[in-house]
This record gives C-alpha cells, structure tokens and sequence, in this order.
C-alpha cells in the first residue's frame, strides 16, 4: 500500500523541536505527506496512534558488523587488548554465509532497537570487492538504508599486522568507488590515523573528494591513541588529518574521547561529524567524549552503538540513554548533555515535517515508561526508562521494517526470531 495514516499520534517532531503534539501523519511515496489529515484518502491504510509516541527513526552512525558474531569477548581489557582479543577467532576473516549472518544479526537488532539508517565501519582482512559486495548485498536485504564505509589500513595494530600496502589499499578504494556495489552507499573507512600511513590517507583523501564519496575513521579513541599521533606528526591528530584533507561536510570522525578545545574548533570550521560511542567508549574504559563542548562549539555530533564486540548491543535507544548519563559520572554539570540534545544527535537533525523522508518510530504510550508522563516528560522518559519491548512501530522510507513489535523480513526473524 502506497499511503499509511497514524492517525491520532502524540508527535515529537525532531530537529530543535521536542515538544510534543497531536497530529495526523500522512505518508506517502515513502515520504512524509502531511501532518494534518483531516480525511484519509480511499487507498490509505489507517492505523489508531492515538496510544502511541512518534518521533524520527535512530541513525546508528557508527558500527563494525563482523562483531555481530563475538560478544562478550575480553571484558576486563582496554582497548588495545581488547583488539588483540576480539578478532583472534577470525572475524575479519569471514566466508561470504558468515559476513551476510553478521549483518542481518546486526540489522535486527538495530532495528529493535529504533534505527532505520546505519553507518558500517567494515573490516575484513584483506579487504576485497567480494567482501564489500558481500556486505552492500547484505545490507541491502535487511532492508535499513546502510553506508558501508571500507576499512582499510597499512600500518601495524594491536590486532594484528595489515595484509594491504598503501597500494594495494588505495586500487581497492578507487574499485569500488567507481563501480560501487548494490544494497548500500559506498564510502571509505580508514581504521585511524595511527594505523595509517600518511600516503594511504592523503590517497584516500583525494578519491573521497574525486568521486564524492564520505569518509569514516577512529580519532583519538583512547589517551594512547592521542599520544602516538603527537609523536608521530608533531601535532594533534585533527590538524595533521586536516593538512591531508581528510575533514570537511563528508568526513566522521569516530570516537574523538581525547581531543582538546583547539580541536573541536577546527571540526566545527571544517564541518566535520564527530560520531560519539558512549556505550563502548564505557565498556574499554577510553573515557568520556567531550560532547557537551563540542555542541558548544557549532560541532556536528551524531551517536553509534559500535560494533557489538564493544557495546555487546546494536541498541540504538542504549546507546542514546548512555549519551545522556555517562558525562554525570565525569564532567562537570554545565558538560551534561539535556534529552533533547541527544534525541537530536541519535536522528543526525531528522525532523518529521512535509517533504521529509517516512524514517519514524512508534512507541506506546500505555508502556510502564509513560504512565502519568506530562507532555513536557516524554523525552526524557523516552531516553531514561523506555525499552525496545515497548516500541510498536519501525518505518523506515515508508515502508514496516517492525510492526506490531515483530521485524518485517523472513530473512531477519530468520537469523534473529
């Protein structure tokens, strides 16, 4: 069916505006039609929200899917052990069955959890066009909208030495850009900046910028990380990737624990996205992003799960919760983030408005979360105490991906029932 009613629904609307409303939402073409729909057209499903809380679908805009497979693995190490841990059973190494298992896990539980659109840093070792189509494919069946962002580093890591040289990198890169694969938007994912050569970086720079692709890494997930970039370049790790082109509107830069004030302005002059991982930066004892600053500075700011190697969830509605919390354990009161910020950082800015792509969910509004909740609770009490059981509805581009609490897919209950 082409056009879908809620009508009745309590509405957040997104962007700047949390306050809540009632509203009749029209979708239709796999956009937002209207918000006032008086009569509902003859071809128009209709469904009573009149119980139910709407707001903009989650955008996990940071993941590794491969770790949909290992869970749990080396709980009291930070991260370089971590890594010397986590992929030592070859989940860098999959077949083509295992990196398509990885990825729909991956998607139900993401959109059990709220989200719509995905960002996968992907990593596999060595990277290949077989591995990228593999995933894109597979991204592609689950039905999210998904950016697959191409791991690719030449440098020494705690999890192993590369398999690519800077050349080999590089051809790979400038493939699969000019002749991208179906089912996912094709962008490249250095792993960071100490695991990179400087020539990788610079490369990959030019052929984001030539073929208009975007650009994904780790900066500065731990103090470490910091230190071995000072060392290396002289410099903060923003001012030498800057020098290489690598910010602007198309770059993310994931994590960013470890940055100072001089930085985070040049993120916001530049445009560039910092992708905060509460959830997992907590789980590796990294530390606390300075979130709250950088709101303060004009920077970009979005939210990730991670992969669930480090999170151990895809829970999109958990990560935004830890969003909220972790800076009270750290950072002064004036750094604490409000709902409303982190509600607009976990949509990336959407807003549900005429025009707008149909990404939306639906909780309900009789769930233990909202009871008694007054109109001006119900984001907080969306962060703070609701839970996936309690969503209804997930739609992303108009169309059901969770309806009535059960995913939409055969191919997703199949690996996730």
């Amino acid at each position: 069916m082409s056009r879908l009613l809620f009508r009745g629904a309590t509405l957040l609307p997104g962007g700047e505006d949390w306050q809540p409303r009632r509203a009749d939402i029209l979708l239709e073409k796999g956009h937002v039609a209207r918000l006032d729909a008086a009569e509902a057209p003859a071809d128009a499903e209709v469904i009573d929200a009149s119980r139910l809380l709407l707001l903009p679908a989650f955008d996990n805009a940071h993941t590794h899917s491969p770790e949909a497979l290992a869970r749990g693995r080396a709980p009291m190490e930070r991260l370089d052990g971590w890594l010397g841990v986590q992929y030592a059973a070859g989940e860098d190494t999959l077949p083509e069955a295992e990196i398509r298992r990885a990825i729909l896990l991956c998607a139900a539980e993401a959109i059990r959890g709220g989200a719509v659109r995905v960002t996968d840093h992907f990593r596999q070792s060595p990277q290949t066009r077989d591995t990228v189509a593999v995933a894109a494919a597979a991204w592609g069946e689950s039905g999210m909208r998904a950016r697959l962002a191409v791991m690719l580093r030449d440098l020494p890591s705690p999890s192993g030495t590369p398999t690519m040289d800077a050349a080999a990198c590089l051809a790979l890169a400038e493939a699969v850009l000019r002749d991208p694969p179906r089912g996912a938007t094709l962008g490249i994912g250095p792993s960071a900046p100490q695991r990179c050569s400087d020539a990788l970086l610079g490369g990959l720079a030019a052929l984001a910028h030539r073929h208009g692709s975007f650009v994904h890494l780790h900066v500065c997930e731990t103090a470490m990380d910091r230190v071995r970039c000072l060392e290396r370049y002289g410099r903060p790790a923003v001012m030498q990737l800057e020098a290489l082109n690598m910010a602007g509107p198309d770059v993310e830069y994931a994590h960013c624990v470890h940055l100072d004030d001089d930085e985070l302005d040049r993120m916001a002059e530049s445009g560039t996205t910092l992708v905060h991982n509460p959830l997992a930066n907590l789980r590796l004892g990294s530390g606390i992003a300075p979130v709250a600053r950088a709101l303060a500075r004009g920077v970009r700011v979005a939210i990730g799960t991670d992969g669930a190697g480090s999170n151990d969830t895809q829970d999109m509605l958990e990560a935004a919760k830890l969003a909220l919390l972790l800076p009270r354990a750290g950072r002064p009161d004036a750094e604490w983030p409000t709902p409303e910020q982190v509600l607009r950082m976990a949509t990336r800015g959407a807003v549900l408005a005429p025009g707008a792509v149909a990404d939306l969910i639906a909780f309900d509004l009789s769930a233990p979360a909202f009871v008694r909740a007054a109109p001006e609770e119900l984001a907080a009490r969306l962060l703070l105490a609701a839970r996936p059981r309690d969503l209804r509805h997930v739609v992303g581009a108009g169309a059901f991906l969770l309806r009535d609490g059960t995913l939409t897919s055969p191919a997703l209950r199949a690996v996730a029932p």
